[in-house]
């Protein structure tokens, strides 16, 4: 994966893969009803998202692109 900036706190680096939901909520689910345990899983693994590692907004670009090198540029002066 190629690094990335994120443009709300400048971070540069790889983002991180957050999950939405509970773990816990999950298990419950399953454990007591299948139906809206196999929904709520489905829906956790359907809205993974990246976000920066630091402060956790879903706003990382690809350094490699033109809006990246706008972000580095600007960032830099």
């Amino acid at each position: 994966m190629s690094n990335q900036v994120c443009t709300m706190c400048g971070f540069v680096g790889a983002p991180r893969k957050v999950v939405r939901g509970s773990f816990w909520i999950e298990i419950i689910l399953w454990l007591m009803f299948i139906i809206p345990g196999l929904v709520y899983s489905i829906w956790r693994l359907t809205t993974k998202k990246q976000v920066c590692p630091k402060c956790k907004n879903p706003t990382m670009i690809p350094i490699d692109t033109p809006m990246g090198q706008k972000f580095m540029s600007e960032g830099k002066s």
